[in-house]
């Protein structure tokens, strides 16, 4: 193999993807490929044109597209003001501003064969003549210099090569030449142009040809017919030649051929090959006659495999050894030398050809933990050592050194070898059948054991089941300790737990990370690195320490459906040596042999998909501008856009905000489209993201700006004639109210003075009712009240000292028993009307309670015989005859005449307190008291003997009852 092979050998390692019919392909026969500058993929077919953003095909032909007269795409090119020159088996079309228009006025014989265009901006066109576009006349005009059938076009520093029948031509500054091929090559065509290190290498229907200093000379293709056709040319930008026969796919590299198969793949998957584009991504497209569309790209990894002689790709554990690569596999121990697998002898003796996890201990001892078994190697040599049958029926899947012992995890139970013995740990009981995935020691010495079902720590001599972590009872797969002293304890079901014990930090998918599985863990500068069964990703470690997920960013990712060939499908297991930090590289095992990640990627990001507003449908029309102006009507909006992307397109991610509306973004997910509705007029600016769902970063926003136009009544001016026209509305209401609030306040005015009056008098009926005593219709305790006050003043204007008397109907008790309270009630009626006949105008009579009144007499000079008469109306009253009573009721009065200056209450006092002397003294009588003024403090106290009082002459008497006197 040349130098120059294995340079291509090594670099041209592709990941790849097909797209045909299926996916929206219009055909499967590709004719040209191009890219524009918002990054779409344009691709000609034999049934139209498609513009493809790594999802969608938007397909562009004769049934949607009236400039088309035919759907043969032959050629297309991009000029330098990104207009779309499109040839087909018919004419030519151009499409600009999101436009289509037919260029040719007339047709174009044998269609279009090649579009060129040159660095000023000339455009060549070849089909049955050579043709120029002119930009003046807007038309194309015939090349005269050139005669008969234009085959292809090239242009290489405005030197213009034109391949025809029988030869080839150069148009430059100093003229036009003709090639006439030689003889001994047979009739032919020049179907491709191709420039490479100052030779001139041509495309034939008899195969390829290098014109050098004016010599043609034929060359040869591997596995390729002489004299057969070739069916493409493709110069990409490394200024390598891509040729396609219609079986296999070529490069041209200093002047050597060599076959492309680790680009083209097998030859059934894909041939006949008619196209070809390297993208701005670097992806590399191939468009098939046969088989549709394919694109190929170049991973970040290195992957050793089959190909570099690997036993058996299913690798499961891998172990850095002296300057190479340990790798476990399905079919033994394979070691990778200088990128070559080389079998181990010991694999003869291991008892199973499964080897799942591994580990090199301070002693130098390899250790192989197998689907079925112990093994132990010379770590300096590889030569085996020893089996541990004992456990030959179980798969080992970790390991952990401490001093003398080293412990191995099984999948039923912990062991540990010491002095070459293998024992079973015996506490806890549970260990004994636990299935055990990953064992570490820590710097405090402290062992950690993860099991299917959980975790268990080792303090001291004891274990303990740690039960309040919240990956506790999970599938327990990494323990890992860091050398700042935190410790990371993935799951492959519930994330991670980062931090200390005591104060651990739960990371999983809900805050931030892309899955829940943790495989794998290291640190490498400022990047803790995770695998799990669905890729690899990084974050920043030191945000772990605040409980932060930050920065995470997937270096392989492994979810979508077309990471079946657009992927490394990383990674597998869960045990020891699942992945290994080596020679400045990040080490793998792959469902496909081993992956190595460079270290320095770390740090490099891959391109940010950018998004495309592509258009803005309101009321069925569309708007694809950055400014627009909506008329009113058009108030329900449309929004499409895309961010052309090619690699894991499925996995793109859009947000949006529509300014002047949305008050923050809004996430679409995968969504392509945002749909707005009733839209008040005013300024907006509708702006959208993307990303990758493997990559934190949003892209660069793009916008549109929208003026949505107002309705003649939404403008200010119609706004403040309305306001204009609402206030002399307001204010003729306002008229009219005021005469009708006139009118009715008069009217009002008329029945509120009535309804005053009549409140007023209803008032004073309260007013007499509150004081009037229900029964007798005297005056209550609450007229007294009310009233004292003016009483008492104007016995003080007039100086005439007022009367207290209390008036109490002896033995009224008895009538009550006898009678009843019916009789008793009209007894106290007629007595308050005897009391109302017998007084003064001038005099108040009180009911003062039950069977007992107040008497409050104003002019006290005939007080006496007024207490008299009242005396004696009550005991001449017939009250057997008129109420059927056994015997004459009588009365018995107190009486007392207020000094001036002194409280009534206690005039009211001495009154009740002569009343019980005649209730004392017989009853049937009455006695009016005479206070000396200034009054004797005694009459103040709480207990009087009034008797004591009249022997002592501190009071007067008038009464007709007998007392005791000195």
């Amino acid at each position: 193999m040349t130098q120059a092979q294995a340079s291509l050998d090594k670099q041209e390692e592709y990941l790849y993807r097909f797209w045909s019919v299926e996916a929206g392909l219009p055909q499967i026969s590709v004719t040209a490929i191009e890219q524009d500058d918002a990054g779409y993929l344009w691709v000609g077919t034999q049934n139209g044109l498609a513009r493809f953003d790594g999802v969608n095909f938007t397909v562009f032909n004769t049934a949607n597209s009236p400039a088309f007269s035919s759907n043969f795409i032959t050629a297309i090119h991009f000029d330098k003001q990104q207009r779309l020159w499109i040839g087909t088996a018919n004419g030519l079309i151009r499409y600009q501003d999101n436009k289509f228009s037919a260029l040719d006025k007339v047709r174009l014989h044998n269609g279009i064969s090649d579009i060129v265009e040159q660095e000023d901006g000339a455009i060549y066109i070849g089909a049955g003549d050579l043709y120029q576009w002119n930009e003046q006349l807007e038309s194309l005009q015939r090349v005269l210099a050139h005669q008969g059938v234009v085959t292809s076009l090239l242009n290489h520093q405005d030197i213009l090569y034109i391949g025809g029948q029988s030869g080839f031509a150069v148009l430059n500054q100093d003229g036009y030449q003709w090639y006439t091929a030689p003889d001994n090559l047979g009739e032919l065509q020049v179907l491709q142009l191709g420039l490479q290190e100052g030779d001139l290498y041509l495309g034939t229907t008899n195969g390829l040809i290098r014109w050098h200093n004016h010599r043609w000379y034929p060359m040869s293709l591997p596995d390729h017919p002489d004299g057969k056709q070739l069916e493409m040319f493709y110069s990409d930008p490394e200024q390598r030649l891509w040729v396609a026969s219609y079986k296999n796919l070529y490069q041209i590299f200093q002047r050597e051929v060599f076959t492309a198969q680790q680009v083209q793949g097998k030859f059934e998957e894909f041939s006949w090959i008619e196209a070809m584009l390297r993208d701005k991504f670097g992806n590399l497209w191939l468009g098939s006659h046969a088989y549709g569309l394919k694109r190929l790209r170049k991973p970040q990894t290195q992957r050793y495999s089959t190909k570099q002689g690997i036993a058996d790709p299913f690798v499961w554990s891998l172990q850095p050894w002296r300057e190479h690569m340990l790798v476990g596999t399905n079919n033994g121990l394979s070691l990778l030398n200088d990128g070559q697998f080389e079998t181990v002898p010991a694999n003869k003796h291991i008892p199973n050809p499964l080897v799942y996890s591994m580990f090199l201990d301070s002693k130098h001892r390899l250790w192989l933990g197998l689907r079925g078994g112990l093994s132990r190697l010379d770590g300096n040599t590889l030569v085996w050592q020893q089996n541990y049958d004992s456990i030959s029926h179980l798969m080992v899947s970790s390991f952990a050194e401490e001093n003398e012992r080293v412990w191995v995890g099984t999948n039923r139970g912990l062991y540990f070898v010491k002095e070459n013995k293998l024992q079973l740990q015996l506490e806890p009981e549970v260990l004994q059948e636990a299935q055990v995935r990953t064992v570490a020691l820590d710097s405090k010495h402290r062992l950690w054991v993860g099991t299917e079902n959980g975790l268990y720590l080792r303090e001291g001599d004891s274990f303990t089941e740690l039960k309040d972590l919240p990956i506790s009872g999970g599938f327990i797969s990494v323990v890992k300790e860091f050398s700042d002293g935190n410790i990371l304890i993935g799951s492959l079901n519930y994330g991670f737990v980062f931090g200390q014990p005591g104060e651990w930090y739960w990371f999983n998918q809900n805050n931030g990370l892309p899955g829940n599985g943790i495989i794998y863990v290291e640190k490498v500068a400022n990047h803790l690195i995770v695998t799990n069964l669905e890729g690899a990703y990084r974050l920043n470690y030191a945000a772990l320490s605040q409980g932060k997920a930050e920065q995470v960013y997937m270096m392989l990712d492994d979810r979508r459906p077309e990471s079946v060939t657009d992927s490394r499908r990383c990674c597998n297991g869960a045990g020891s040596s699942k992945g290994a930090l080596y020679a400045n590289q990040l080490w793998f095992p792959t469902l496909d042999g081993v992956l190595a990640f460079p270290v320095e990627q770390l740090e490099q990001y891959g391109p940010i998909p950018q998004p495309v507003l592509e258009s803005l449908t309101a009321s069925g029309q569309q708007y694809f501008n950055h400014k627009t102006i909506l008329t009113p009507e058009q108030r329900d909006w449309h929004f499409r856009f895309t961010a052309p992307f090619y690699t894991l397109p499925s996995s793109l991610m859009f947000r949006y905000q529509l300014e002047g509306y949305d008050n923050s973004w809004i996430d679409a997910g995968s969504r392509r489209e945002a749909f707005y509705t009733n839209l008040p007029p005013g300024q907006y600016r509708f702006t959208v993201q993307s990303r990758l769902a493997s990559d934190y970063r949003w892209s660069d926003a793009v916008s549109m700006d929208i003026n949505l136009q107002y309705y003649w009544y939404e403008t200010n001016t119609a706004r403040i004639v309305v306001l204009l026209l609402f206030i002399l509305l307001f204010w003729l209401l306002y008229r009219w109210r005021l005469m009708n609030l006139a009118s009715a306040k008069q009217k009002l005015e008329i029945l509120v003075q009535e309804r005053t009056n009549e409140l007023h008098q209803a008032n004073q009926k309260l007013q007499r009712l509150s004081m009037q005593d229900a029964l007798t219709g005297l005056a209550n305790r609450h007229y007294l009240d009310t009233n004292i006050k003016q009483i008492i003043s104007r016995s003080d204007r007039s100086s005439r000292p007022l009367i207290w008397a209390l008036l109490d109907l002896d033995h009224f008790k008895q009538i009550n028993d006898t009678f009843g309270h019916q009789v008793g009630d009209n007894v106290i009626k007629v007595v308050a009307e005897l009391l109302q006949t017998n007084s003064r105008q001038s005099d108040h009579i009180i009911r003062w309670g039950g069977e007992e009144f107040l008497l409050l007499l104003e002019h006290s000079a005939d007080a006496l015989l007024v207490l008299k008469r009242i005396h004696q109306a009550i005991g001449c009253y017939p009250w057997q005859q008129e109420m059927g009573l056994k015997q004459p009721l009588t009365c018995s009065i107190g009486a007392i005449t207020q000094l001036k200056d002194w409280d009534w209450q206690h005039s009211l006092r001495l009154a009740d307190h002569a009343l019980y002397w005649v209730k004392e003294h017989g009853r049937n009588g009455y006695m009016l008291l005479e206070v000396s003024s200034p009054p004797q403090s005694e009459l103040l106290a709480e207990t009087l003997n009034i008797s004591q009082l009249l022997v002592e002459g501190k009071l007067k008497a008038n009464t007709n009852l007998k007392f005791a006197s000195n």
